[in-house]
């Protein structure tokens, strides 16, 4: 008899995304759901999810394995629940998912590490190159231009009102130097820029990186960017003293997680013209974003980090391996629990 999964799609990763899972069949009896993305009751021990509990709890049957991206995986479902022996999150920071619970009914949980190092190295080079060139800021001066009805451009020298500087040459600080930081690093190494780092956990080659405390690397770098985890331990991890020891001019880039930086130390670099621009790809949901998003050096964008088709493909190919795994009685790969 096959073994039945239950899919669970959400506003993030819907079911049309998550058609690949379909290649479990025959030997897996496949289903599809989909959480009210907009449906957050308040549930103890669950972070960032998606979905009623409620709801999951009338779609499921005789399941055997659970396949969620957002959706909330609380200790009432699994206590109602016995037959789920494995749920298969599909994101790095399995935080909507009952651990403890998990574990207390032996019900195994695994997750889709580093499913998006690749996406979210590519958007932190992106974002320095965006920010060196000024090229938001040009970009803005063209629209301003054709919305007041003005002429053509002068191709040939317009370009001379917008010159700026090239990576080449330039120090790229890495607040952490794990597998997204390092991927930074070979991007960035390419373009001719030196490499500094700070990352007290890190014990793999250093060969090709400098690793520094952090007030060296505020000091001299041209570009800083977090790639750190978040913890409590260093929450605001960059301070005021942080941004106030950076170099005139610097670039500053998050792509990890808003908890990590004060904001209102990067507005107050930025005001004060220390700042010479930044990125961030996360934002304090009640922060300064609004603010932030309106000064012309600034670039605050929705959590871009992981959204391309190739991070959710790789996360579902993971849990595909690991369903597969778990059905014949191997060790799963990436367990959490």
């Amino acid at each position: 008899m096959s073994i039945s999964v239950l899919v669970i799609g959400d506003g993030y990763m819907p079911v049309s995304s998550m058609a690949s899972l379909e290649m479990l069949t025959p030997e897996f009896r496949v289903r599809f759901e989909s959480v009210d993305p907009d449906a957050r009751p308040p549930i103890d021990k669950l972070r960032e999810y998606q979905g009623d509990p409620v709801a999951i709890d009338s779609w499921l049957t005789d399941e055997t394995v659970l396949v969620v991206h957002a959706a909330p995986v609380t200790r009432q479902l699994l206590t109602d629940h016995p037959h789920i022996r494995l749920v298969a999150c599909l994101r790095g920071g399995p935080v909507n998912i009952d651990l403890d619970a998990a574990r207390e009914l032996g019900v195994t949980v695994t997750n889709t590490p580093g499913k998006n190092a690749e996406s979210v190295a590519d958007l932190t080079l992106a974002y320095v190159h965006l920010l060196l060139r000024g090229i938001t800021v040009a970009s803005a001066s063209i629209r301003d231009r054709a919305l007041a009805g003005e002429t053509h451009l002068d191709s040939t020298f317009e370009g001379g009102k917008w010159i700026a500087q090239e990576p080449r040459g330039l120090t790229m600080g890495l607040v952490g130097y794990g597998a997204i930081g390092q991927l930074v690093a070979e991007r960035a190494r390419s373009y001719g820029m030196t490499i500094i780092a700070h990352d007290p956990f890190h014990s793999g080659p250093t060969e090709q990186v400098e690793l520094v405390d952090l007030d060296t690397l505020a000091s001299r770098s041209d570009v800083v960017s977090i790639h750190a985890k978040y913890t409590e331990e260093n929450r605001h991890l960059i301070s005021t003293d942080f941004v106030g020891g950076m170099k005139p001019g610097a670039l500053f880039i998050n792509t990890a997680r808003e908890g990590l930086v004060d904001e209102s130390a990067l507005l107050e670099g930025l005001t004060s013209g220390l700042l010479g621009g930044l990125a961030l790809d996360v934002c304090e949901p009640d922060g300064l974003w609004p603010v932030l998003c309106l000064h012309p050096n600034a670039i605050v964008t929705p959590h871009l980090g992981g959204a391309t088709v190739q991070t959710q493909q790789r996360g579902l190919e993971m849990a595909i391996s690991d369903i597969r795994r778990f059905a014949a009685g191997i060790e799963v790969s990436h367990r959490v629990a």
